[in-house]
């Protein structure tokens, strides 16, 4: 497999570095794209429409690319990935989620994945701040079975919460989701999803849910129970809801965490990225600071002894771990890094994907969640 990747901040500049990494006769036949919707993202699609590569592309929060020339986190610009992959290995395919429900719209995808290849592995970007990222995974698993591996996040909009996009090299979807499915005969996929978030404060109940949307905690209005917790007003939600998540309790199963990416302020209900389950368990959580910084790295370097080959790396990482972190968050990404020296590319996110090296694939939200690419040494 060979990979070349660049890191820009204009559409303009995007348009050069194609020029400069095709000018000695390299031809992708796929790109990974992560841009801000400060670009414009219809302009992006209508350049790479007439160059016959596959896309696999969506709207960011932030985006970062580490290789041997760039070491870069932003905001407001794109990172791409071009690879030479082996036709016939692997395909991409754009979906509309439009009058579905996330459910439905995974079982698509993941039909459309089992009759691509008979064992496929599955990259998945899903837009629309209504999107349930748990349903989008359990739909998928329904037709493609619970063991299928699976990475992915949903896109962003730097923080607006107002509109995000998934895009392929001919269309841009506000409401939908793409997906990237490999035939694991031809290339290994593992990866890790760890967060480091804590649970704070006592538990609450669910008392009203339906799917990822919340009426009511403890039988009080959901947005009451969050602004009283909080000590915040109506317009510093979502966001900062989205650093303090719900922490669902799961009997016999890893408990999981639900950021809120969208209020209704009339009907004082919160809008979370996956599932909220009636009846659930839950408590607040938060960052305990720098700690996740060492702990991420733990299970980095544990991961890295577990899978020391890659040809390329592209981590899914929560907003709420840069918001959490700052600046420091890039030596999180640092130390991916420069265990494989390999280009590692990936962008900030509503909601994470992902396969832990111990546990099947789940909907995560505050999750460093990394995916390793190879291609198997016999496939030519």
């Amino acid at each position: 497999m060979v990979v070349k990747s660049f890191h820009t901040d204009s559409v303009k500049g995007f348009r050069q570095a194609w020029a400069d990494q095709t000018a000695g006769g390299f031809n992708p036949n796929a790109v990974v794209v992560f841009s801000s919707v400060e670009l414009d993202l219809q302009e992006i699609v209508s350049f790479l429409q007439p160059r016959n590569v596959s896309v696999f592309g969506c709207s960011s929060c932030g985006e970062f690319l580490y290789d041997e020339h760039n070491q870069v986190i932003t905001e407001g610009g794109l990172v791409c990935l071009m690879m030479a992959l082996i036709p016939g290995t692997f395909e991409i395919r754009l979906f509309s989620g439009k009058d579905q429900s996330s459910f439905d719209l995974g079982n698509k995808v993941g039909k459309w994945a089992g009759d691509v290849f008979e064992k496929p592995a599955i990259l998945i970007l899903g837009s629309g701040l209504d999107t349930d990222g748990e349903q989008l995974v359990r739909g998928i698993q329904h037709v493609a079975g619970n063991d299928i591996t699976m990475f992915g996040g949903l896109a962003g909009d730097d923080a607006r919460f107002k509109e995000t996009f998934v895009f392929s090299g001919d269309k841009l979807e506000n409401n939908g989701a793409i997906a990237m499915a490999f035939d694991t005969k031809n290339y290994e996929i593992h990866g890790i999803a760890t967060s480091g978030w804590v649970s704070i404060g006592a538990d609450k109940i669910i008392t009203h849910s339906e799917g990822n949307v919340v009426y009511t905690i403890d039988g009080q209005p959901a947005l009451d129970v969050y602004k009283s917790y909080l000590n915040v007003r109506d317009t510093d939600l979502p966001e900062i809801g989205v650093e303090y998540p719900l922490l669902i309790k799961k009997a016999g199963a890893p408990d999981v965490l639900r950021a809120v990416i969208n209020v209704d302020i009339e009907k004082k209900l919160l809008i979370f990225a996956g599932t909220v389950p009636n009846g659930a368990v839950v408590t607040f959580s938060s960052s305990p600071g720098f700690e996740i910084i060492e702990y991420t790295r733990n299970k980095v370097n544990e991961f890295y002894e577990m899978n020391r080959e890659t040809d390329v790396l592209i981590l899914f990482s929560c907003m709420a771990r840069h918001n959490a972190l700052g600046p420091t968050i890039s030596e999180e990404i640092d130390e991916a890094w420069k265990n494989w020296g390999k280009p590692l590319a990936g962008f900030f996110t509503y909601g994470e994907i992902g396969n832990n090296y111990n546990a099947s694939c789940d909907f995560y939200n505050e999750t460093f969640t990394m995916v390793s690419l190879k291609q198997k040494p016999d496939v030519t």
